[in-house]
């Protein structure tokens, strides 16, 4: 592991109180951390998405997104489907490693993992944290008449190396890509392999957080729900952008990605 990456990983673990973890362990939580929060603004607790060891389908850890809000709960799949009157869902797969080189033979693994997790007859043993992501799941597909589109798909396969296009990896990452789209249940599908610069990048991107104040001429509260702490109908009109005020937990590029 590169000394930029360990620094990160340092910082990333005392910043979420997993210190006491072995080094492998807090890097699929960090691991976790950078490619959550690529696609969700709000604040996250990675122990909620890594799926431990033993019947974890050769997966890392499992986030489900349903209409920008992440969901640890079947039930929340239901109470979200009758708020909004639809359902918008984006799956993250992730599989860490801290090796300094992409395997094709785990390539290949975490693909079978992914499409057992997608099969209804699944031949893979399921822990308690894959058996709860899976029936999120079906309760998402469940109500298909609700979607927007067909869910997506997001692989993530991170390491400490670097990625170097190879034609063999590639080829492998595809039929995996394949392996997916016979499911018929997916709008879009990305298998990602994450190296050492695309994780400093990413870390970069989660502290370089951006701020505004704004003007809340009418507005309505709407009522508690879960994952939201504050929410409002209403109209605004600009006023100035402050680097006094308080800032948002997320950068510019999250921001689009949750709208």
């Amino acid at each position: 592991m590169d000394r930029i990456t360990t620094s990160l990983l340092e910082e990333f673990s005392k910043e979420a109180g997993l210190g006491h973890l072995e080094e492998d362990k807090r890097f699929e939580h960090f691991a976790t951390f950078l490619a959550v929060s690529r696609h969700l603004s709000e604040a996250f607790n990675t122990t909620d998405l890594v799926t431990g060891s033993g019947g974890d389908t050769g997966i890392d850890a499992i986030a489900i997104i349903v209409n920008n809000v992440l969901v640890t709960d079947p039930d929340l799949v239901t109470e979200l489907a009758s708020l909004n009157n639809f359902i918008d869902a984006t799956f993250i797969l992730v599989q860490a490693e801290r090796s300094s080189n992409f395997d094709m033979a785990k390539i290949g693994q975490f693909g079978f993992g992914a499409v057992d997790f997608f099969t209804e007859n699944f031949k893979y043993q399921r822990n308690e944290k894959v058996t709860n992501a899976a029936e999120i799941m079906t309760a998402i597909y469940d109500k298909s008449s609700k979607f927007k589109g067909n869910p997506v798909c997001r692989l993530f396969y991170i390491t400490t190396g670097q990625w170097v296009e190879d034609r063999n990896l590639n080829i492998r990452r595809a039929g995996v890509v394949k392996d997916l789209e016979k499911l018929g249940i997916f709008r879009e599908i990305e298998y990602l392999p994450l190296g050492a610069d695309g994780i400093h990048k990413l870390y970069s991107q989660t502290k370089n957080a951006i701020s505004r104040e704004f003007m809340f001429v009418k507005r309505t509260v709407i009522p508690a729900m879960q994952g939201v702490e504050q929410a409002y109908l209403g109209s605004s009109r600009p006023h100035r952008f402050s680097s006094s005020t308080e800032s948002a937990s997320w950068p510019a590029a999250f921001r689009r990605a949750a709208r």
